[in-house]
């Protein structure tokens, strides 16, 4: 298997109310050092495999300009090798990015774009702080789907407010543009953020467990009926069009990370660079190099994350990489959570809804019954 690269630009115009990632307000001087000790990072890399999928994610990178994305992509290429035809996808951001910009970023390198729309509802956007509207969202799906053979689109549900016609209407604009790529997610309270605050003080009041699951069945069904492939407990797609690039890292593939809070993977180590950039780039520049975690994973630590990572997926798992009970996946199978077929087993759909649980209890199975020894950390 190939391997991915990620690459993290941590500004925003703002923060979402629901926003814990690694990133602050744009800011031209703090920018122009942070690409500075990035291509610093890349440099002095050194892996030798090949690459199949480059992500610049964030943040918000549709801030950066069309040149500065091109001179990442070229450095990349200078470094690494890139397959001829590797997915390369930008975020973008429908309040930073207009036509002309589009048009220039088709000719950087990048080939994929995703477009965090999160609603198409002016309140349930004003209410996740974001900081683009319903019009501009419009625009946006109109120039990329003209320009852009490969899109994916953000959609966000369990909102406050948010009821399942409203979540009906969001999604039949979306697909008024035919987006081979539909990512959905649960909207999810991280501490420190706005919106924990709100909820604290009681100024919110949150989805109920039964309203997330029948906005979850909502877009299941409608995107199938549209005929999207549920490839995977969040991600929808028109054949061929998976996320290469996530795909690498739901089946364990190696993956370089760059930039503030970027993990990697590589000869089964797991690497996490510091999430301060300000410490990032002080560390760049005097150090260079921000990594600040290293764990050399064990055998266990590798099959639980197979487990983890490969059971969200449609492609399941290979029971012989496992030692956990028979007697379990009978149980779970009878109960219509999985499928079992020629040694494989992975969730139906009644399993993706209830991932949490099954993994959790795979996993469980897997520590009582393991003799793997978990002692090789450093």
């Amino acid at each position: 298997m190939s391997a991915a690269i990620y690459i993290h630009i941590p500004f925003c115009i703002k923060k979402c109310n629901y926003c814990d990632f690694s990133s602050i307000v744009f800011n031209e001087p703090v920018k122009d050092r942070y690409l500075k000790a990035l291509m610093r990072e890349i440099e002095m890399a050194s892996f030798a495999g090949k690459v199949e999928t480059v992500y610049i994610g964030g943040g918000t990178p549709s801030l950066l300009t069309p040149s500065e994305v091109e001179k990442i992509i070229n450095k990349l290429e200078q470094k690494f090798h890139l397959l001829h035809g590797a997915e390369v996808t930008l975020e973008v951001n429908p309040g930073t990015i207009d036509l002309p910009k589009i048009r220039e970023l088709r000719n950087t390198g990048i080939n994929r774009l995703s477009i965090g729309i999160q609603s198409m509802n002016p309140m349930e956007l004003r209410f996740l702080g974001r900081v683009h509207d319903e019009t501009d969202s419009q625009n946006a799906l109109k120039w990329i789907s003209r320009y852009f053979d490969n899109f994916s689109v953000d959609i966000m549900y369990g909102i406050p407010g948010q009821d399942l016609e409203g979540l009906r209407d969001n999604l039949k604009q979306v697909l008024g543009y035919n987006p081979p790529h539909i990512s959905a997610y649960e909207l999810s309270v991280e501490k420190g953020t706005p919106l924990s605050c709100m909820l604290a003080e009681g100024k919110i009041t949150l989805s109920t467990d039964d309203d997330k699951i029948a906005m979850y069945e909502l877009i299941a069904d409608l995107l199938k009926a549209k005929g999207y492939l549920h490839y995977e407990i969040s991600n929808y797609s028109r054949k061929d069009y998976h996320c290469k690039h996530n795909m690498n890292y739901w089946m364990r593939g190696e993956y370089l990370g760059f930039g503030a809070s970027a993990h990697a993977l590589i000869r089964e180590t797991r690497l996490r660079n510091t999430p301060d950039i300000t410490d990032y780039i002080r560390l760049m520049e005097e150090e260079g190099r921000a990594v600040v975690e290293e764990t050399a994973l064990t055998d266990l630590d590798r099959v639980n994350e197979e487990v983890f990572l490969r059971l969200r997926t449609d492609r399941g798992i290979n029971t012989d990489t496992i030692s956990a009970a028979p007697e379990l996946f009978h149980l779970l199978e009878q109960e219509g959570l999985i499928l079992k077929k020629n040694g494989w087993i992975r969730l139906t759909e009644k399993g993706m809804l209830l991932s949490n649980r099954v993994i959790v209890e795979i996993l469980d199975s897997i520590e009582k019954t393991t003799d793997i020894s978990t002692q090789n950390r450093r």
